[in-house]
C-alpha cells in the first residue's frame, strides 16, 4: 500500500512513527505555515518534526527538536541580551543552517529537505506541501502575529479574529507532491491542528481539488477529545473563529474531500453527526501514550 501523509507538530509524528513501521511505501506532505526566519536561519519546525521521527532522532519529552540535544547557542544568545524565546537546540541549530545555506544557493526546499533526510537517515521521505513561500498569521485585536509568535512568544493569550495563509494565493504543489498523490493507495491526514498545521497545506492551490480527484481513500485521524485538542492551541482557535471546536467541526473543515473520520471512543455520540457531513465515522482510542499505541492506531486508520 502506497500511503501519504499530510503532517504537523508533534501529534502527527506520532501517528507517522506507527505508520512506519507497518507499511513500506510511506510518504509525509509537511506544513510550511509555520516556517519562520530567526537569528539569520530559515527554520521549518514541521518538516524538521517529520524529518526527526522517521529518523528515530526525536526528543521523546518534548516531541519536537533533537535527543539529546543541548542549547548552549540558546543560552550564550541570552547572554548576549538577545531574545530567546523560539529555542533552537543545538543539533536543530545545524540543521537549520544547512538547510539556509542551500536555500540562498537557489536549492528549492523540496531537494533541501530531501538531501536532509537521507543525511539523517528518515526511512521515508518528507515532501513540503509546497516550495513556495506560505505563512500563517494570526489576526488578533493587538494586530497580526506570525504563528511563532502568537503560540511560542505569547502563549497563544491573544483573542484571534482571523487566521490568514499568506503566500497562499500563489503558492502550488510541487510535482513531487502531486506524483505522490497521484500514485495514492491511501491518504491519511494526521491528528494535528486543523487550523494551523492542516489548514496551510490545504490553503495550497488546489491541494483539496487534489485530494478529493486523488482515486485514493481519504482518512482523517481527529486531534479533538470531547469540546478540546489533545493538546495545543487548535479548541481556542476553532471556537473564536466560529467553527464547533470538536470532531464534528473537524470534520466540517475537510468534507469536500475527506472519506472517513476517526474519532475516540469518547465521541461515540458524535457519529451521526459526523455522518451526516457525508463523512463515514470510526472509532477507537486515539491516545497516543506508548510506541505500540501508535502503530494500533496506525492499523485502524489502514483498515478498509
Amino acid at each position: 500500500m502506497k500511503v501519504v501523509a499530510l503532517a504537523g507538530g508533534t501529534g502527527s509524528a506520532k501517528l507517522l512513527r506507527g505508520l512506519s513501521r507497518i507499511v513500506s511505501e510511506l510518504t509525509v506532505v509537511a506544513n510550511v505555515g509555520d516556517n519562520f526566519w530567526v537569528h539569520g536561519l530559515y527554520v521549518c519546525p514541521a518538516v524538521a518534526i517529520a524529518t526527526y521521527a522517521l529518523a528515530g532522532l526525536s526528543d521523546p519529552v518534548k516531541g519536537w527538536g533533537l535527543k539529546g540535544d543541548t542549547f548552549n547557542f540558546n543560552d550564550q544568545l541570552a547572554g548576549l541580551g538577545q531574545e530567546t524565546w523560539f529555542r533552537l537546540g543545538d543539533k536543530d541549530l545545524a540543521t537549520s543552517v544547512v538547510r539556509t545555506e542551500l536555500l540562498k544557493t537557489g536549492v528549492p526546499l523540496t531537494e533541501v529537505t530531501r538531501m536532509i533526510g537521507r543525511a539523517l537517515g528518515a526511512r521515508h521521505p518528507v515532501l513540503p506541501s509546497t516550495d513556495s513561500r506560505l505563512e500563517t498569521w494570526v489576526r488578533t485585536r493587538s494586530g497580526s502575529l506570525h504563528l511563532q509568535e502568537f503560540w511560542v512568544r505569547d502563549g497563544g493569550r491573544h483573542r484571534v479574529t482571523r487566521v490568514e495563509y499568506r503566500g497562499a494565493s500563489s503558492a502550488i504543489p510541487s510535482a513531487e507532491v502531486k506524483g505522490a498523490l497521484a500514485e495514492a493507495d491511501r491518504v491519511v491526514l494526521c491528528p494535528a491542528n486543523p487550523i494551523t498545521s492542516i489548514g496551510p497545506i490545504l490553503a495550497v492551490k488546489g491541494m483539496r481539488k487534489l485530494l478529493s480527484r486523488c482515486g485514493a481513500e481519504v482518512v482523517a485521524v481527529s486531534p479533538m477529545v470531547g469540546a478540546g485538542p489533545y493538546s495545543g492551541p487548535a479548541g481556542k482557535l476553532m471556537r473564536q473563529l466560529g467553527i464547533r471546536p470538536d470532531s464534528v467541526g473537524v470534520a466540517s473543515l475537510y468534507s469536500d474531500f475527506l472519506d472517513r473520520l476517526v474519532v475516540d471512543r469518547k465521541d461515540s455520540t458524535l457519529g451521526e453527526e459526523i455522518e451526516k457531513l457525508g463523512v463515514a465515522c470510526t472509532e477507537t482510542d486515539t491516545l497516543m501514550r506508548t510506541r505500540r499505541d501508535e502503530t494500533r492506531l496506525a492499523s485502524v486508520v489502514l483498515r478498509s
